[in-house]
Order: C-alpha cells, then sequence, then structure tokens
C-alpha cells in the first residue's frame, strides 16, 4: 500500500499543492480533499480529490466480490460497517493528514466570479497538509482567525492554522457562496434539513441528542462536490459515452397540489406558473418556516412532494440541483 516512484510518474504529481480535508470530527476515514493555489495570472486552481479506490481494489478478485456483495459502508450510530477491509478504507486509502495518496482528482481554474475557466480531470499523487473538523473550519469562516479555540479543537488544545491555510478557507467559503447563489438563482432547492446525532457514553449507550445543522463549512465542502460531480458528469456526457448519471424528475403536480392545500392552512403558497417559479416559491417556502413550530411539517412534506432521485443511465438532469449533468463521481 506504500506509494512507489514508478506509480508517481503515472500521475500528477500534486504533493507540492496545499491541500486539507475538512470532515465531521468522528469521522474515520477521509475520502475527499480539496487543494487550493493562486496561479501567477490572479486566478484560483482549487482541486478536489477522491481518494482512488480502483489502484488497490483490482476487478475480478476476491476483494473485489466481497465489495460487490456489500455494495456500501453502512453507518450506524456509533460505527461503520465498512465495504473495504479497514486497512484500505480508513488508512491506504484514507486522505489521512501529512500522508502522501493516491487520488483521483478534478481540477479546476476559477476566477473572482467562480467562473469555470479550465478542467482537468485524471489520476493524482497528493499530500493532506492539514485535516479539519467542520467545526474548526467553521471558526476561521467566522471569525477570520488563525486561532482555533480549545473548545472546538480536534486535539483539544487551541492552536494556531497556518496563514496560507487560513487564507484559503476563506476565499473558497466566498467562491462557494457565489456558485451556491448561481445554483438557487438556476431553480436548484434548498433541502437543508436538520440531522438528528446521539451522543452515546463509553458504553455505546446513547445519553442524549443533538441537532447537527448545515453551515457554511458544510457548504463549502458541498459546492465543490457538486461542482466536481457535475463537471465530470458534462465531460461525459458530451462524448455521448455511457455513463451513470445521478437524475431526479421534475415534482408530480397532483403531489404539489396536495401540498399547497396542506400549507395554505398556514398562511403560504406555491406559485405554478412556470418550472422556475415552482422551485423559487419551494424555496421561499422553506426559508418562511425556518424556526415556525410548523417547520418540521412543512420541510417532510415538500420532501415527499418531490420525485425521488435514481441512478440511471439515461440522463434527464437534475431538478432539485438545477444541473442538466450530474453524477456521484465523488462516491
Amino acid at each position: 500500500t506504500s506509494i512507489t516512484e514508478e506509480e508517481i510518474k503515472k500521475r500528477r504529481d500534486m504533493r507540492d499543492v496545499l491541500t486539507f480535508t475538512i470532515d465531521p470530527k468522528d469521522a474515520k476515514d477521509f475520502d475527499d480533499a480539496l487543494s487550493f493555489q493562486v496561479l501567477e495570472n490572479g486566478n484560483y486552481e482549487i482541486g478536489v480529490h477522491i481518494a482512488d479506490v480502483s489502484h488497490y481494489l483490482q476487478e475480478g478478485t476476491i476483494l473485489d466480490d466481497e465489495a460487490y456483495k456489500r455494495a456500501t459502508s453502512v453507518y450506524l450510530v456509533d460505527r461503520v460497517v465498512p465495504m473495504l477491509p479497514e486497512v484500505l478504507s480508513n488508512f491506504a486509502c484514507s486522505l489521512r493528514p501529512h500522508e502522501e495518496k493516491y487520488t483521483f482528482s478534478a481540477v479546476f481554474q476559477l476566477n473572482n466570479k467562480a467562473e469555470v475557466l479550465d478542467a482537468w480531470f485524471g489520476r493524482t499523487v497528493t499530500y493532506s497538509d492539514q485535516r479539519f473538523a467542520y467545526e474548526e473550519a467553521q471558526s476561521i469562516i467566522e471569525t477570520k482567525s488563525d486561532v482555533i479555540p480549545a473548545e472546538i479543537s480536534l486535539t483539544g488544545n487551541e492552536y494556531i492554522v497556518p496563514k496560507p491555510i487560513v487564507d484559503a478557507t476563506l476565499k473558497m467559503d466566498e467562491l462557494a457562496k457565489i456558485l451556491r447563489r448561481k445554483r438557487m438563482a438556476a431553480g436548484a432547492i434548498s433541502f437543508d434539513k436538520v440531522e438528528v446525532k446521539f451522543n452515546l457514553n463509553e458504553e455505546a449507550e446513547p445519553i442524549g441528542v443533538y441537532f447537527k445543522q448545515s453551515k457554511d463549512a458544510n457548504h463549502l465542502i458541498e459546492e465543490f462536490m457538486l461542482l466536481a460531480n457535475r463537471k465530470v458528469a458534462e465531460f461525459i456526457g458530451k462524448q455521448k459515452k455511457t455513463f451513470i448519471y445521478r437524475i431526479h424528475d421534475e415534482p408530480n403536480e397532483d403531489k404539489l397540489i396536495n401540498l399547497q392545500t396542506v400549507i395554505a392552512k398556514f398562511g403560504y403558497s406555491i406559485n405554478f406558473r412556470s418550472k422556475k417559479d415552482i422551485s423559487s416559491s419551494l424555496n421561499n417556502l422553506l426559508s418562511e418556516v425556518v424556526g415556525k413550530k410548523e417547520q418540521n411539517l412543512v420541510d417532510t412534506l415538500t420532501i415527499r412532494s418531490m420525485s425521488k432521485a435514481a441512478y440511471s443511465t439515461e440522463n434527464i438532469g437534475h431538478y432539485g440541483l438545477a444541473f442538466d449533468y450530474y453524477s456521484h463521481f465523488t462516491s
């Protein structure tokens, strides 16, 4: 599982480019990382790097057969039942800090308007300079400070983040917000459901619950993963090659009418004039109910009024994200 000079020659060597991961604080495997550098022309090169599992998982092997049977890793409250042996999932294929790794990457050149000027896809070798929990990255975004307080630090101690990483986090947050605004303007729907998480004691017994909400740090990762998925799907789709897309059909009108009947009792309404008006009024509805006693009911009913997303080789686009092409390349 070690990195070899022979393999590095076959790949784009990005070990010298600033790279870091942002994951939940209890994550054991880190399967995606972001890299950042400012180019001579003033634009930004941002890489989305995914652990290259295919380097270790060869077709037709016992490992492949077992992974096929398991289909996915299964996430339980207190543990993960991995699809692959932990020596791969948590070590060789995990983009752990201060380790060189084989990755598959989507590398973009963006300007200050978050416009994609260039894209490159291929195998790489990367080196993660830092591991962040979402809370740590959020602290940088909110305070613009390089100090991570002890109470949210992964180490339990206050520490200073190197300036290049602070600058990269703030710039990527800025670009992610522009990408998100563009997506919403194109008709994407924002389902930011509050997740319930459990606090467990040493015997793995639940001792409390807490809500996990998406903040800027979550959205930063989300937007660049969406960008990579969209651009990879677009790249292959335009070549008319067979590919597995993540598709999402338009909502069923009858379900939307039923939703309208319920939400009208709370004083809300849906604009049925056009596809864009529907998605815009759904976004308005979801933002208007935040903090209200009916929020959970309206959120749940709105999600249920949507079509179910699915995988298909027949691309019809993704309604909820407002993308013509979308995949799960990053999975």
